[in-house]
């Protein structure tokens, strides 16, 4: 996805709103600016956030997303439930 956006007079670009959802970015959220090898400027997340409960604690990366252990586990259990009502167990 490309967005086109200017560089502010004081050297800042804003992130659009659906780029921030996407990424679970919060206000105020730390990123990390580095530039690539072939001077390419990339923005990420400097710390993972759960997608979900939006906590910075015990995150880690699923397919581009953040999630912690205690909602991986609330979604491994209601996966499990949904999937023994399907079978008529």
């Amino acid at each position: 996805m490309a967005i086109y956006k200017k560089i502010s007079s004081h050297g800042s670009v804003s992130i659009p709103v659906a780029l921030r959802r996407e990424l679970g970015l919060e206000p105020k959220d730390p990123v990390e600016v580095t530039v690539t090898k072939d001077n390419w400027i990339e923005i990420k997340p400097y710390l993972l956030r759960c997608a979900f409960c939006k906590t910075q604690d015990g995150v880690e990366s699923f397919h581009g997303k953040g999630i912690c252990g205690k909602c991986a586990k609330e979604i491994r259990e209601k996966l499990t439930r949904d999937r023994r009502g399907t079978d008529g167990c």
